[in-house]
């Protein structure tokens, strides 16, 4: 017995040094272009993640958590002087923090603003869409304003982000001891994940912020004013979370709802001066932006139609919404339904986006959600083509690839489970795990 759990845990280890080369090569190579070689080794490298994660989630012994948290920090650390190649969002975050340095309101002028020609930066021609004004909420503007005293630079943005991730994990990992499930595989899955250390160390996207702020929310279940102010961190990184207001208003009452409204006006109050045009580039968005899109293209074939096809989309979402109120989900079920419909129903799916589902995929061991955030990763086929002609191309053969299989496991662990099979659709072990999770959590901020 003893044999076998060393084997198991030599086998993670080999598997989490075997990530570690794949995505430092997937960064550092000069030849790992988009699609080939680059990528072959970031699927390597979530090949590596998944063996990692089915031998940890079978025997909750193989591997410690501090080598688990060794490797993550190392998976970051080999990524964090890397330059950005698979995405110019940083160039946006920058930008906004050093118009507000100017002591200007990020959401008054787009970047092209002749207003702002004074105070362009060396960079300023590598900000994406830069006749849109900005469509980041008022937390995420302090977060870049934070960057831009920072010493306005890439490395600053991706420590905090890095700093945020680890904070998250760190959140999540008291989470799953207050609710009796295995610490290690929780952390291993979300900490592991290629796509997360890709996005954040790498590409220094600013998901890690609003997943910090998710998983507290869990975390202080007990507190209802400190999770209302985790909620609107949450909402108001970017407005998604907002959706689950209902489900959470639900479980913790109005001192929630007051510290959630509390909270959002005072983010919000630095950037009024705006009016209107608070929403202008969150309009834009939501009007134009459409990126590899799953089950929303079956509604868009059904109601055909700009506004009709998003209208029937979000319609759906508050009925995600409406059930899980009217069910009375805790806050953990009600938020992995409500953003994972969101996700599911969007016109625009973003590899990054897909990190929003994932505190909540590790902590359920969901196995079509972690695998949807390793072929997510396939949007990034086209860029190649995208820097050579401008046009990013999103054949149907390569959808079709992101989203059958794990649409097709939702499908038939769902089937499984109302016939009685259980919690089908987990990696190992989650049948006892599930269970346990029902039980009254202790107070993770009380131990």
């Amino acid at each position: 017995m003893g044999r076998t759990r060393s084997l198991r845990s030599g086998f993670l280890w080999a598997a989490g040094a075997a990530e570690l080369l794949l995505l430092a090569l997937l960064a550092w190579w000069p030849g790992a272009g988009m699609p080939w070689p680059g990528l072959v080794l970031f699927f390597g490298a979530y090949g590596a993640y998944g063996l990692a994660a089915f031998l940890r989630a079978s025997n909750g012994e193989a591997g410690s958590v501090t080598g688990i948290w060794v490797m993550a920090v190392l998976f970051r650390l080999v990524l964090l002087a890397a330059t950005p190649v698979l995405s110019d969002d940083v160039f946006r975050y920058l930008w906004d923090g050093h118009v507000q340095l100017q002591g200007i309101n990020p959401y008054l002028y787009a970047p092209s603003d002749p207003a702002l020609a004074g105070i362009r930066t060396a960079w300023h021609a590598r900000i994406n869409h830069p006749d849109v004004p900005t469509i980041y909420p008022p937390l995420a503007q302090l977060a870049f304003l934070v960057v831009a005293l920072a010493g306005d630079g890439i490395l600053q943005a991706k420590i905090l982000w890095v700093a945020l991730d680890l904070a998250a994990a760190w959140v999540l990992g008291r989470v799953a001891r207050a609710t009796g499930r295995d610490e290690g595989t929780v952390l291993l899955l979300f900490l592991w994940c290629p796509l997360l250390v890709v996005e954040t160390a790498w590409s220094a996207h600013l998901e890690p912020l609003g997943l910090l702020a998710l998983a507290l929310i869990l975390f202080f279940r007990r507190r209802p004013w400190r999770a209302g102010t985790a909620g609107a961190a949450a909402a108001l990184t970017k407005f998604a979370p907002v959706a689950a207001l209902p489900p959470l208003l639900r479980e913790h009452g109005w001192r929630f709802g007051f510290a959630f409204v509390a909270g959002a006006t005072l983010l919000y109050l630095p950037y009024l001066g705006a009016g209107s045009h608070l929403w202008t580039g969150l309009y834009t968005y939501a009007r134009d932006w459409r990126f590899m899109v799953g089950p929303f293209g079956l509604v868009e074939t059904v109601v055909p139609g700009r506004w009709a096809s998003r209208g029937v989309a979000g319609a759906i979402v508050v009925g995600v919404v409406v059930w899980t109120t009217l069910r009375a989900y805790e806050p953990e079920r009600a938020l992995f339904w409500i953003i994972g419909a969101g996700l599911l129903l969007s016109p625009t799916v973003q590899p990054w986006y897909l990190l929003w589902i994932l505190p909540f995929a590790a902590l359920r061991r969901s196995g079509p959600w972690i695998l949807l955030c390793g072929l997510a990763f396939m949007g990034y086929w086209g860029l190649g083509a995208f820097r050579e002609t401008g046009v990013w191309p999103q054949p149907l053969w390569l959808r079709l690839l992101v989203w059958c299989p794990p649409l097709t496991w939702m499908a038939v662990a769902s089937l499984r489970n109302i016939v009685g099979h259980g919690a089908a659709g987990a990696l190992p072990g989650v049948g006892g795990q599930a269970r346990s999770a029902q039980r009254e959590p202790a107070r993770p901020e009380e131990e």
